[in-house]
């Protein structure tokens, strides 16, 4: 799998343009805890269990396999992580987190914020590096998280069901 049948690049209007409207329709809160408003349904792991079991490809691939129930098969969703450019990213082409290529460690948090949000923003995922948390919101994300997630995520540090 190429980079380039994951991964979509945006040109920099269009980048800056879905910024803009995620931070409107989320509220976004850069240095605040949580740093967006999710709509409920949502709920946030914490990442720190995880993490320290290294559990750390575990948490990619639930990432993955949650983004590919929630999508058809031609569907992209957008990613956000606010320190590198926008990009689509088309979660069918990845069936393995190790199918992701070089981007693999992009599917979770790793030094910035990292948001896969859908392009109505119905659903989506964010994970704050600086909380270790991930948050998956909108009626699909959640049920596909709640569903595949067999111990990965263990501890809940905020859940809203609406």
């Amino acid at each position: 799998m190429t980079d380039e049948e994951v991964w979509h690049d945006l040109a920099p209007d269009l980048q800056r343009e879905l910024r803009e409207e995620f931070a409107e329709d989320f509220t976004l809160r850069r240095g605040e805890r949580p740093l967006i408003v999710p709509p409920a349904p949502a709920v946030t792991w914490d990442l720190a269990p995880a993490y320290a079991v290294g559990a750390d490809r575990a948490v990619a691939q639930l990432v993955a396999d949650v983004l590919r129930e929630c999508t058809e098969y031609w569907e992209s969703v957008i990613v956000h992580d606010f320190v590198h450019e926008s990009v689509l990213y088309r979660p069918h082409r990845v069936t393995d987190a190790e199918d992701a290529g070089d981007w693999e460690s992009v599917l979770l948090p790793n030094g910035d914020y990292l948001v896969f949000v859908a392009k109505d923003h119905s659903f989506g995922v964010v994970g704050d590096h600086v909380e270790r948390s991930l948050c998956f919101f909108g009626v699909p994300a959640v049920a596909a998280a709640r569903r595949l997630n067999k111990g990965v995520l263990t501890r809940t540090l905020r859940e809203d069901i609406g």
